[in-house]
């Protein structure tokens, strides 16, 4: 995944009490956001292209409040970027309580970038980063950056790094799975064989993803390199294949075959061999999910009638029905932190993002009155959901945190089917 990253990290200053100290506790409510000023570097327009990325990173969380240039560029200019040089003074009094300031240098046809995160009130500067790259690489810098930063200022690494597969609509009757970065931004078709392309799912090291094509007329399942090069066809039996996924390890892959007349809950290898079904319910059974410890199996099922979410061990064993409200809750998805699954709920002909336990407790609603809001996915630090939203008029792809807040669209050009990868370094 990383051979486009030319650059090299250096790491060259951290105080210990970075870590020793929880600026911003994890489950910190959505209306208290943390005050921090980034200010574009100095060295001309890359650097400002530099300032923008990271702010509209800190945006993304909901954890920021980030303040708006306008404030304090005029100040900023006439200081420097180290701790000796930067007016700490004027900081504190904009009520900031972290401040993050840098240089770009151009030298034999590369950047030298140079990043620093203070906390003014100390002062102390918490990290202090170089990197080396050409100009493709500066927007993964700043990425890379404000990952530093929220493991800073949080304890957990951010996922500004990460990328999201999805669907985009080409054309009439194509659906073309295609990548971005978390942002939204630097978006790719990894198909382009102008025929339906659906529920892209990555591998738990990021280097492939699996999806179900109807290249061959009928839906099949494909695996690919997240470059989209090696598109392999796995499945050739009779029946649809649906909604694959890979097990955490790699080895397998969960998938929905309605080759015996009703959709049911299958598994083969990562190579398309040794397929099998997992169990034998009454009624369809779609839309699996597995838990991040390998151990059990989420799906919706109409086994009870309306179609309700189940979860059994991934040997087909123990069923136990998790809803017993609405008629039609549908989309699972596991929490890499295995604390939470959301889903979408049907209500009064749309569909809204629910969360609850994994034992079908303590059920919230995260979308309300809002169009039709469907495929929810965790990121891989378990603190933010992508998921596909009609509120804006046509199907977009939107970013919220857990508790439902700072629900933002990330695309603008059509999105669907959206799937988080894993951390990518």
């Amino acid at each position: 995944m990383k051979e486009f990253l030319l650059f090299i990290s250096i790491f060259f200053f951290s105080l210990q009490l970075a870590s020793a100290r929880i600026y911003i506790p994890v489950d910190q409510s959505s209306d208290k956001k943390f005050p921090i000023a980034v200010v574009d570097l100095f060295g001309g327009e890359e650097g400002a292209e530099i300032g923008k990325i990271i702010r509209n990173d800190l945006e993304l969380s909901g954890y920021f409040n980030v303040l708006e240039p306008g404030l304090f560029e005029n100040s900023a200019e006439q200081e420097g970027t180290t701790l000796e040089t930067i007016q700490f003074g004027f900081w504190r009094s904009l009520e900031t309580q972290a401040l993050v300031k840098g240089s770009i240098e151009k030298e034999r046809g590369e950047f030298i970038i140079t990043l620093r995160l203070f906390d003014p009130f100390g002062p102390v500067m918490l990290v202090g980063k170089q990197y080396v790259g050409k100009k493709e690489n500066l927007r993964d810098i700043a990425h890379r950056f404000s990952d530093e930063i929220m493991e800073v200022l949080t304890g957990i690494r951010g996922v500004f790094t990460t990328h999201i597969a999805y669907v985009a609509s080409k054309g009439k009757k194509s659906l073309e799975v295609s990548v971005m970065d978390m942002d939204g931004k630097r978006a790719r078709r990894l198909t382009k064989n102008g025929v339906m392309n659906i529920s892209p799912a990555w591998s738990s090291d990021g280097s492939h993803l699996v999806f179900t094509s109807y290249i061959t007329g009928a839906p099949e399942i494909f695996s690919m390199r997240s470059n989209g090069r090696e598109m392999t066809r796995l499945t050739k039996d009779p029946g649809a294949k649906l909604t694959p996924l890979y097990t955490p390890s790699g080895s397998e892959i969960i998938y929905i075959s309605t080759e015996s007349g009703e959709a049911e809950l299958s598994i083969m290898d990562a190579n398309g061999k040794n397929q099998r079904r997992l169990n034998t319910g009454f009624g369809i059974d779609i839309s699996p999910d597995i838990s991040p410890d390998a151990t059990e199996i989420v799906f919706a099922s109409e086994r009870s009638g309306n179609l309700h979410l189940f979860k059994m061990n991934t040997d087909g064993s123990n069923v136990k029905r998790l809803t017993f409200v609405g008629y039609q809750n549908d989309m699972p998805s596991w929490s890499p932190r295995a604390d939470k699954i959301a889903f979408a709920g049907r209500d009064k002909g749309t569909f809204d993002i629910f969360i609850m336990n994994p034992d079908g407790s303590n059920i919230q609603r995260l979308t309300i009155r809002a169009g039709s809001n469907e495929h929810p996915t965790f990121s891989p630090d378990g603190r933010f959901i992508v998921f596909s939203s009609t509120r804006s008029g046509s199907e977009q792809i939107y970013l919220m945190r857990t508790d439902g807040s700072n629900q933002m669209p990330i695309t603008t050009s059509g999105g669907r089917l959206p799937a988080w990868s894993p951390r990518l370094e």
